[in-house]
């Protein structure tokens, strides 16, 4: 029995052995494996992280870009109003004001597009080439002080007309502020 005793130790011993060494050769093979698994995660995470850099360098240039752009043409809608020049002034009055200075505004459109335009929405380009158009052919109505009806009436168009660029342009910045 003493033989059959070692025998069976012997062959505990060794199937032991074996299953020791497998385990442990298990054990370095995950933890290889699970090494490698994470460091292709981390690059990968690495790589997506450098992408969304690039892309919030080109939201926060193109935002500063709108943002000039939106307080440029504030400003310049502003000076294209006149002062505030008698008692009794109307919209009428202010329209005719507008019509004197089609050619200014022409011209100063004409520079904030060149400026602007590779910011600009198109439908705001649009507009904004509209009331170029106005201007421009409206510009040759005024040959005295009198303004007629039909240029004062284009200079009513024109204001409203950027008075809604205006509103775009605020819109557009305000609602990526928010984000």
């Amino acid at each position: 029995m003493d033989e059959v005793f070692k025998i069976s130790a012997a062959i505990l011993g060794s199937l032991g052995g074996g299953v020791l060494i497998v385990g442990a050769f298990t054990h370095w093979l995950g933890n290889l494996w699970a090494i490698r698994l994470i460091e292709n995660e981390k690059k990968k995470l690495e790589s997506d992280l450098e992408s969304y850099k690039v892309k919030l360098k080109k939201s926060e240039f193109l935002f500063q870009k709108e943002f000039e752009a939106a307080s440029e043409f504030v400003a310049m809608l502003q000076s294209f109003l006149p002062t505030y020049s008698h008692p009794d002034m109307e919209w009428y009055d202010v329209c005719d004001e507008i019509a004197h200075n089609f050619h200014k505004i022409e011209t100063t459109l004409n520079r904030y597009v060149s400026k602007h335009g590779a910011i600009l929405k198109n439908d705001i380009r649009q507009t904004i080439g509209l009331c170029i158009g106005i201007a421009g052919e409206n510009k040759f109505e005024i040959t005295s002080p009198e303004v007629p009806t039909n240029a004062n009436t284009a200079a009513d168009i024109l204001y409203k007309k950027l008075e809604g660029v205006e509103k775009c342009l605020l819109e557009q910045v305000h609602s990526q502020s928010s984000t």
